[in-house]
């Protein structure tokens, strides 16, 4: 586990993460290395980065499009 300060967006889901140094509207909070920089799919439950599965499939469904290209540009320059 890492600490991370992050800040919470209106739907409750982490938005944005600055470690590690505070800031003004952020919080400190524990995660898994691996939620470090995962936004808005990942809520803080009693101080804890959680990944909200569901969340992240919806996500990943509405930018199919975005992920794909990203990835055929990436094998261009493997």
């Amino acid at each position: 586990m890492v600490k991370a300060f992050v800040k919470i967006g209106a739907d409750g889901y982490v938005n944005e993460w600055v470690a590690p140094k505070a800031e003004d509207g952020y919080m400190l909070i524990e995660s898994e290395e691996s939620l470090v920089t995962n936004n808005d799919c990942v809520k803080v439950v009693n101080g804890i980065a959680v990944l909200d599965k569901a969340k992240q499939e919806e996500l990943q469904e509405e930018n199919k499009e975005m992920i794909e290209m990203l990835e055929r540009e990436k094998a261009m320059y493997e």
